[in-house]
């Protein structure tokens, strides 16, 4: 990692002033920064100086950081291996996400259902922003619908997603550990099968493999997702632009990342297909059964 220090002396006539320096040059590695932390674990007998301070991420995420962190070391300490680390702690992950990840489904179905009463209210208090929003508010309550409920689960993926690019690219015991030789041979660098003789632009010059497996598993489980029931018009080809056009923007921006980084993300997409799955199977019975579903939440707001 880059660091700068600066010192800076203002110089006193007649005095001669002797200062030493003492300098760190090696890993980033808990094990050997630790030792400068008691004077009988060192053959300089420096005490107390704090060096695994520079293990810990200066950004807004590094208490998220810190707890990944924390999770992979305590699996990996079982498993014996960085990569199903990653594999376990992703799958635990999208398993706490599940009923967010089911609450937001269902709160896009009743969206859906909501539209027609909804050009109602936008055709009639068209000339009142006031009253259009007061009953747009009122007919969201009803409903028992949370607009803002669907964001939740988006920003937590996207705090992990951060967190943990900034893990693979800090946490020095990633660097050379390898997941599947000959593949995945270095968890903190990207994957790499063959070396082009030539350099394309956006890509260098490296065959990596993980980054096409993760697109093909982002456009899969976008498909997967629109099974479950996808806003037509504009809203819906919207959609679909986020939906193909987002996953090949990031092949471009993530061809190089590090490759424990595309193992999460893709192991992240697989399994989130299985859940999708669910979902959808859930959310065609209550289409199937629309009456059902409103006594329950007619029920819900009675106990209430």
């Amino acid at each position: 990692a880059n660091a700068q220090s600066f010192i800076e002396r203002k110089a006193v006539s007649g005095n001669d002033v002797s200062d030493t320096y003492y300098m760190y040059f090696g890993p980033r590695n808990e094990k050997d920064l630790k030792k400068y932390n008691t004077p009988e674990a060192n053959a300089w007998l420096f005490g107390g100086k704090k060096l695994t301070d520079c293990l810990q991420s200066s950004g807004w995420l590094s208490w998220l950081e810190v707890i990944l962190k924390w999770c992979l070391e305590s699996i990996q300490k079982l498993v014996k291996n960085w990569g199903l680390s990653i594999i376990i702690l992703t799958i635990l992950l999208k398993l706490l996400m599940f009923p967010l990840s089911k609450k937001q489904s269902m709160g896009t179905l009743k969206m859906q259902a909501l539209q027609p009463k909804m050009q109602v209210i936008q055709e009639k208090y068209k000339g009142d922003q006031q009253k259009l929003q007061a009953e747009t508010a009122k007919l969201y309550s009803e409903a028992g619908y949370n607009p803002m409920s669907g964001c939740l689960p988006m920003v937590f993926q996207f705090l992990i997603l951060f967190a943990m690019y900034n893990l693979f690219n800090n946490y020095f015991e990633f660097r050379g550990a390898s997941f599947i030789p000959g593949w995945i041979p270095d968890l903190s660098a990207g994957d790499s099968v063959y070396k082009f003789k030539f350099t394309i632009p956006f890509l260098g010059n490296q065959l990596r493999i993980l980054p096409i497996i993760y697109v093909a598993s982002q456009l899969l489980f976008g498909k997967i997702t629109q099974n479950g029931g996808m806003s037509s018009g504009q809203n819906g080809m919207s959609m679909k632009l986020m939906t193909y056009g987002m996953p090949l923007i990031f092949f471009f921006l993530f061809y190089n990342a590090p490759s424990g980084l595309l193992l999460y993300w893709t192991v992240s997409n697989l399994f989130q297909m299985g859940q999708q799955i669910i979902i959808n199977n859930t959310m065609k019975k209550v289409k199937e059964n629309p009456n059902e579903n409103q006594i329950s939440t007619k029920n819900k707001k009675r106990n209430k």
